[in-house]
């Protein structure tokens, strides 16, 4: 993998979240009859119909924010597993956790093409997979940080953090807040990671 791939993954882990917001956030504003941030949650964006009123634009624009990230998140998994070559066990760890993030991929674009109002059940194990997922990938990638002496181990920290806010929400506390939370969690933790990811491969 040359140096101008790992470049390009880098910046795919600060562009997946960059889109999800501005797309998520463009659905929130054609909502119908007006979005609350604080109680409804994501899902909602992407509903058909809300309240007996089409919802095509929030539809469109939720699967556009889902399947962009999902896309972008596939190179930067990639990118990410060539920091972490040695020791054997930690080269090990770094291909599980991106094998686990890559897995993240087609559930989350497909929570988003399967509507919650018509696939209910499909759309929920889909949201349930990807918390699940995608936080122990990052459990995974924080001890492998621990155990790189070239990467800031404070990277490792608020990497154990989001992942227990990610796993609270799955388990404990199921609000819609807690969902914003975790989600800008989620999409924080790979933005700091791609760009800590471009200084080493500068």
């Amino acid at each position: 993998m040359n140096r101008s791939w790992k470049w390009f993954g880098a910046i795919c882990g600060i562009l997946g979240g960059v889109l999800f917001i501005i797309f998520s956030f463009a659905g929130m504003l054609v909502y119908p009859g007006g979005y609350s941030f604080l109680t409804n949650y994501f899902s909602e964006i992407g509903l058909t119909q809300v309240g007996g009123q089409p919802n095509g634009a929030g539809y469109a624009l939720f699967m556009a924010a889902c399947t962009s990230a999902a896309v972008c998140s596939i190179p930067f998994w990639l990118s990410i597993r060539t920091v972490f070559t040695k020791p054997t066990s930690v080269r090990y760890m770094g291909l599980i956790g991106t094998i686990l993030g890559i897995m993240t991929a087609p559930f989350l674009s497909g929570l988003s093409i399967l509507a919650g109002d018509i696939f209910p059940y499909q759309h929920g194990l889909s949201t349930v997979l990807i918390f699940l997922l995608y936080s122990s990938a990052i459990v995974i990638y924080s001890v492998a940080i621990l155990l790189n002496k070239n990467y800031n181990h404070l990277f490792s920290l608020v990497g154990f953090v989001v992942a227990a806010i990610c796993l609270l929400h799955i388990f404990l506390i199921g609000t819609a807040l807690m969902q914003k939370i975790a989600v800008y969690g989620l999409v924080l933790w790979s933005a700091f990671q791609g760009y800590a990811l471009l200084k080493m491969f500068h």
